[in-house]
């Protein structure tokens, strides 16, 4: 029976190990082809910038190819009529046909940008196609490189892929067989469950991180590129180049920071160093920390603590207060405060932290505290948010065996109660 049961576990995880490596390789070709699309916009935007449009355009097009990208890249400006003015390829544009009905043109031309992949006739192979209207909207910019299909992509990845999935299928039946060696069929079926459901956890968090960290990613390399080109001419727009790349530096740094943080957190057997806490002190060092967020959003931080001390670490509690707090100043208005409170009762130790700020729908309440979770998703990202805090907060809370609470009212405010027993870690 036993052996049977193993089988089909074995069987079920080839399955599914298979089937997501292909999947997998599919959706991270696509991603690597919109990675691509999203570079050759940025180059056509910064051509665009380079381009004088009251001088011969030809000569322009052939310089700035010859000059920046590779021989296998084309470029095409084409007239709102679909008429060809200039080419990086051809000197006989007027021999070309009109371009009007060509789908990235005509994208383009509705909706500002688009793309399209398909056969050249004049150049005697596959192309990706990238389109953007130009600046003034009197034109198209189009760039075309080599491109046969998606499945390039995936057969680049698909072996790597395919590695991993031989090694977690060796190392999935390795362990069933020891585990069916103990547990009855019920109990083997009850993990299985919880492994999928475990499983399914992480693709998301994965799913998750990988979205977050792509916008920054894309970002950087695009302006990278363009210094690389030398298309920043003057001091300031260099500068600005540069300083939008160390925002977008410190956005990631601050993602990995708090994945790291959530994994530790996960991981009982992670190394934790635990002292006694201050926590009063811990609390005035992130109000004054906050105190500059905190005057640029026209918010009031106030924190009232006695004298409590806690064996944990300082900084868990460190980032305790200062997602808590950092959420009310962010999710508030002008003339807005933040009130922190902590005190001690028989069992516990309470953390309060209300605000009088926008406050959270009724059926938003249950998910705040689910990683990348955003109740506001434009203003998160504005003022630096990573979407992890209240999920950093809750396994804090979780991990010395306490929990945290929530009361919100729309347009009144919010409250978050943290419960941390004085009777230490839950390492169960």
């Amino acid at each position: 029976m036993k052996n049977f049961i193993l089988m089909r576990i074995a069987a079920i995880l080839l399955l599914a190990l298979t089937l997501s490596s292909v999947i997998s390789s599919f959706l991270l070709g696509r991603n690597m082809l919109h990675d691509k699309i999203d570079s050759m916009l940025e180059t056509v935007s910064a051509i665009d910038y380079s381009l004088q449009y009251d001088q011969p355009l030809q000569e322009q097009l052939k310089a700035l190819h010859g000059a920046v990208l590779h021989e296998d890249t084309r470029l095409t400006i084409i007239g709102k009529d679909g008429a060809v003015l200039a080419d990086s390829d051809l000197d006989g544009v007027d021999t070309l046909e009109n371009h009007l009905e060509r789908k990235e043109v005509k994208d383009a031309l509705a909706k500002g940008s688009g793309y399209a992949t398909r056969y050249s006739q004049s150049m005697e192979k596959h192309l990706l196609y990238v389109a953007a209207l130009t600046g003034d909207g009197n034109a198209v910019i189009r760039m075309s490189v080599p491109y046969n299909n998606i499945f390039d992509y995936m057969l680049i990845l698909l072996p790597l892929l395919l590695v991993g999935m031989v090694v977690a299928f060796v190392i999935s039946v390795t362990i069933a067989a020891r585990v069916s060696n103990h547990i009855e069929s019920d109990e083997m079926k009850l993990r299985m469950e919880q492994m999928e459901k475990e499983k399914k956890i992480r693709q998301e968090f994965f799913s998750n991180a990988s979205h977050e960290l792509k916008t920054p990613i894309t970002s950087v390399r695009g302006y990278a590129e363009l210094l690389c080109q030398d298309f920043a001419q003057d001091e300031n727009t260099r500068k600005d180049f540069l300083n939008r790349i160390l925002k977008e530096v410190e956005h990631m740094t601050s993602l990995i920071d708090d994945i790291l943080m959530i994994s530790r957190l996960e991981s009982k057997d992670a190394e934790v160093t635990l002292s006694k806490v201050r926590l009063d002190k811990v609390l005035q060092e992130v109000v004054e920390s906050l105190s500059p967020q905190a005057d640029e959003c026209q918010v009031s931080v106030s924190g009232e603590c006695g004298d409590i001390s806690l064996q944990a670490s300082v900084q868990q509690m460190r980032e305790l207060f200062q997602n808590l707090i950092s959420n009310g100043i962010k999710y508030n208005h002008p003339g807005g405060y933040v009130r922190a409170k902590v005190w001690q009762e028989k069992e516990a130790v309470l953390i309060e932290v209300s605000d009088n700020g926008v406050g959270i729908a009724p059926e938003d309440q249950e998910r705040v505290f689910e990683r990348f979770f955003r109740v506001d998703k434009g203003r998160s990202r504005k003022m630096g948010g990573t979407g992890l805090g209240l999920s950093i907060v809750k396994h804090i809370a979780g991990y010395y065996g306490g929990r945290v609470t929530l009361t919100s009212e729309p347009g009144v405010g919010s409250k978050f109660l943290v419960e941390i027993p004085l009777s230490g870690i839950n390492k169960k």
